[in-house]
C-alpha cells in the first residue's frame, strides 16, 4: 500500500513505550505508519529513535502534525502525570488530529506494549495521580485457597472487590448483595470471566441480623470484606433512619455474625466524610467504625479502610458530567471552589486488599490520595476531552452546595495522626478504640431510633458519639 494511502501517526514520548509502539506498528503492518516522536527531551540536534525522527517537543505538536499530514497521535508516556495528559490533549485538539494513549503502567500486564491495547484517553488520565501498583506476590498467597466474602457485591466497589480477589484462586468466593438484578447480572459476568471459580452468590440485607448470622455461618469465610453502605449524601440527610439503619446497624450485624461465625478477618469499607463530617451518611460511617473497633480483642481481627472518591462508581460526580455533556449542557456544579480526592476503583480496591493482607486488628487504614482535585477543573477537561469548549459549547452552572455538603473533605481528624505501612500508598491513622460497652450502647440506642425516632433525635445521637459531626443549624 503506498505510504500516502497509510494512516499517518504521530508518536509522543520516545522512551520505552514509545519504542515499544514503533515495533508493534511494524509488525502489524497494514494500514498503519508511524511518520515520527515529539518529546520534551529534543534539542535542536537532530537524532532518530527505532530509525525515526524525534520532531521536536510536545508544545510543537500542532505544527508538526500538519507539516507530517499527521492522523492520528498515539501517546506512549505510560508515567505520565495528569498535567502533561491535559497538556497533550489540548493540542490534539487544536490541531483537529483524533487521539489514544498506551495504558498507564497498572494495566499493563504483559511486558510488550501491543496495538490493540491503545485506547481512548479516559478521565483518570487527567487526575495528575501516580497509580499504585499491586503486589501479586504479596496478595496472591493472602487470597489463595481462601474463601471470601463479600457484602454490596453488585455495587461499585464489592464488585471490583470480586473481580480481583477471583484473579487470586479463592476456594470460594461469597458475593451478597440485597440487588437481585444486579447480583445476577454481576454473577454472569463472572461465570463467563472465571468458568472454574468457585462462586456463590448470596440475596440478603444487611438490615436482618438473623439472615447475616445463618449466611456467614453457612458460608464459613476466612475473610469479610463490608463494603455494603447507603452513601448519597442528599438522600441520606432526607432519611436519616436509613443511613442509621444501614450503615451503623447493618456494619453491626455483619461484624457480629462474622465474630460468631469464627472469621479471621473482617475489613470495613469507610470514607474520608467519616472525618469531621458534615453530613448524616459521612457520621454514620464515623459510627460503624467505632462499633468495628469495639470488637477486637478476639479471634477476628476487625478493621477499616478509610478513602475518598472513587471514579466511574454508582452516583459519582463524573458519570453525571459525562452524561450530562452527551446531552448538550449544561453541566451543574455546586460550586466554584469544591475540591475531592480521587483514586480509579481498581486501585481502591487493590489498596483495600492490601490493607486486609496486613491487618493485625484495630486498624484504620487511610489510604494516599494524592493531591486534591477542583472539581470546577474536572468539569473543564471532561468537556474539553468531549470535543467541546467549556462554557461556549458546553455551559456550566453552578446549583449550590447540597445539604450535608462541604467544600473539602479530610482522611484524618486533628488528633489522629498517620503512621506508615510497608506500602507507600497505605497508612494506619492513631484513632482511639470504643470500648465495647459503649458499643452495646450505641446499638440499643441506635435499633431504638429507626424505629421511633426522628430526624433531628438521630442527628444528636450522631453528634453524640462523633462530636465533630457539624450538624445543620436547624431542620
Amino acid at each position: 500500500m503506498p505510504t500516502r494511502d497509510k494512516r499517518r501517526v504521530l508518536i509522543v514520548g520516545a522512551g520505552t513505550a514509545g519504542r515499544e509502539l514503533v515495533q508493534a506498528v511494524k509488525r502489524a503492518g497494514g494500514a498503519t505508519v508511524a511518520v515520527g516522536f515529539l518529546d520534551d527531551r529534543f534539542t535542536k540536534r537532530p537524532y532518530k529513535v527505532q530509525g525515526l525522527p524525534v520532531l521536536g517537543r510536545i508544545e510543537q505538536l500542532a505544527e508538526v502534525a500538519k507539516r507530517k499530514r499527521v492522523d492520528q497521535v498515539y501517546i506512549a508516556i505510560p508515567s505520565a502525570e495528569g498535567g502533561v495528559i491535559r497538556r497533550i490533549v489540548a493540542a490534539c485538539r487544536d490541531a483537529r488530529v483524533s487521539f489514544r494513549i498506551v495504558p498507564r503502567v497498572l494495566e499493563i500486564v504483559e511486558g510488550r506494549v501491543r496495538l490493540d491495547a491503545l485506547r481512548e484517553v479516559r478521565p483518570e488520565d487527567l487526575l495528575g495521580r501516580a497509580i499504585a501498583k499491586s503486589d501479586q506476590k504479596v496478595l496472591r498467597p493472602f487470597l489463595r485457597g481462601k474463601r471470601v466474602l463479600v457484602t454490596g457485591a453488585a455495587g461499585s466497589i464489592g464488585s471490583e472487590l470480586c473481580r480481583q480477589i477471583a484473579e487470586y484462586g479463592p476456594a470460594e468466593l461469597v458475593a451478597v448483595d440485597w440487588w437481585e438484578n444486579g447480583l445476577y447480572d454481576f454473577e454472569n459476568e463472572l461465570r463467563a470471566a472465571h468458568p472454574k471459580l468457585s462462586l456463590r452468590t448470596m440475596i440478603g440485607n444487611v438490615q436482618d441480623a438473623a439472615k447475616m448470622l445463618r449466611l456467614v455461618r453457612e458460608a464459613a469465610p476466612d475473610f469479610v470484606f463490608h463494603a455494603a453502605a447507603y452513601k448519597h449524601v442528599p438522600l441520606m440527610e432526607r432519611f436519616p433512619e436509613q443511613a442509621l439503619r444501614n450503615n451503623v446497624i447493618g456494619t453491626w450485624n455483619v461484624a457480629q455474625a462474622a465474630r460468631k461465625a469464627g472469621v479471621s478477618k473482617f475489613v470495613l469499607v469507610s470514607t474520608d466524610k467519616a472525618v469531621h463530617p458534615t453530613s448524616v451518611m459521612g457520621a454514620t460511617k464515623a459510627v460503624s467504625e467505632r462499633l468495628i473497633h469495639s470488637l477486637n480483642g478476639g479471634a477476628t481481627r476487625f478493621s477499616c479502610v478509610r478513602f475518598g472518591n472513587v471514579l466511574a462508581s454508582s452516583g459519582s460526580v463524573i458519570p453525571v458530567f459525562q452524561r450530562q455533556i452527551r446531552n448538550g449542557g449544561p453541566v451543574t456544579l455546586t460550586h466554584p471552589d469544591m475540591v475531592r480526592y480521587f483514586m480509579t476503583i481498581p486501585e481502591a480496591v487493590q489498596l483495600i486488599l492490601h490493607a486486609g493482607q496486613m491487618s493485625r486488628g484495630g486498624e484504620i487504614f487511610v489510604l494516599d490520595m494524592g493531591e486534591p482535585v477542583k472539581i470546577l477543573d474536572l468539569a473543564h477537561n471532561l468537556i474539553r476531552l468531549s470535543g467541546y469548549i467549556p462554557d461556549k459549547d458546553i455551559e456550566i452552572v453552578y446549583t449550590g452546595i447540597r445539604p450535608g455538603e462541604k467544600l473539602y473533605e479530610e482522611v484524618l481528624t486533628d488528633q489522629e495522626g498517620l503512621l506508615a505501612t510497608k506500602r507507600r500508598n497505605i497508612f494506619v491513622s492513631r484513632a482511639s478504640l470504643t470500648h465495647a460497652q459503649s458499643a452495646k450502647t450505641i446499638v440499643a440506642d441506635a435499633t431504638r431510633l429507626c424505629e421511633r425516632g426522628s430526624a433531628a433525635q438521630i442527628r444528636k445521637f450522631l453528634k453524640r458519639w462523633v462530636p465533630s459531626y457539624q450538624m445543620p443549624a436547624s431542620r
